[in-house]
């Protein structure tokens, strides 16, 4: 059947999933196991680029990603439209008021009398943490290590777009009955990378890639994606339909241990092993 044909009527429901099975999966977190990193298909979602380009394993994950991935590397279409609205505009557009005004508040919370010292604490261990997760905003080194980055995407990825107006329909159908992934935001585009994603992997399957895990790395922490670290399983469920492989979210510092040699566990199919393909 014709890719697109057979992505459509799974969206669609046409054709049916192992829901049942993926939400046991979920829920009890399959026994993990220590496995080898290779034979693993990877997507980059639109809010790991500019973390991607800063994070302090970026040489060591650009060098596996390049060199050493033997899965497909799979860059959603859509995720290219959203890292150039909405992720690169905070750097081009508000890093350096953000960063005046970052520094501020914190010479601010220094000069607090110590009466208020544990408000103090508080206030920094925050502005940290801050720090940690978005600094990378307004790091101006960020856009200049995006060129490395974008040279590597350009060899290796695969970067698939459904037909828009085709799938339309079943994007308001699943916004509406809360399917994952989108349900949460208030447009549509979550949908389409997800879409975009599993088209990708259709593809590299027809161009004969092996893979036996799936994972999308991402920052996206909505329960519209996973819970707690765990997919949906509605999404877990739709991977293993077409491809019968387990599906995985990853955190970049995910990514970066597995490429470093400190692989994260990655789910076995101890609960998958029951889940087979329907007809």
């Amino acid at each position: 059947m014709d890719k697109l044909n057979s992505l459509e009527e799974l969206l669609d429901r046409c054709t049916p999933i192992r829901a049942v099975e993926a939400l046991h999966q979920s829920i009890a977190r399959a026994a993990s196991s220590e496995r080898s990193f290779e034979n693993t298909a990877v997507g980059l979602d639109a809010s790991v680029f500019l973390r991607l380009a800063s994070h302090p394993k970026r040489d060591d994950i650009v060098d596996y990603l390049d060199a050493r991935l033997v899965g497909p590397l799979i860059l959603p279409g859509q995720a290219i439209q959203e890292f150039w609205n909405n992720q690169l505009a905070v750097v081009s557009t508000v890093a350096d008021g953000l960063k005046k005004k970052f520094d501020a508040l914190r010479v601010e919370v220094e000069k607090l009398d110590s009466k208020f010292v544990a408000y103090a604490d508080k206030m920094d261990h925050l502005l940290n943490e801050f720090s940690d997760e978005y600094g990378f905003a307004y790091d101006p080194a960020t856009l200049r290590s995006m060129s490395t980055v974008l040279q590597v995407l350009e060899r290796k990825a695969f970067v698939p777009f459904v037909p828009r107006v085709r799938f339309h329909e079943i994007a308001i159908t699943r916004k509406r009955t809360k399917t994952p992934p989108g349900f949460k935001d208030d447009g549509d585009g979550d949908f389409y990378t997800w879409a975009d994603f599993l088209l990708g992997l259709l593809e590299a399957r027809e161009k004969n890639y092996r893979f036996d895990h799936v994972i999308i790395v991402t920052q996206d922490r909505k329960i519209d994606w996973s819970r707690d670290g765990a997919a949906h399983p509605i999404l877990r469920a739709e991977i293993y339909q077409l491809f019968g492989v387990n599906f995985e979210l990853w955190t970049i510092d995910q990514l970066a241990k597995a490429v470093g040699g400190q692989t994260p566990a990655l789910s076995t199919k101890s609960v998958d092993q029951k889940m087979e393909p329907t007809s």
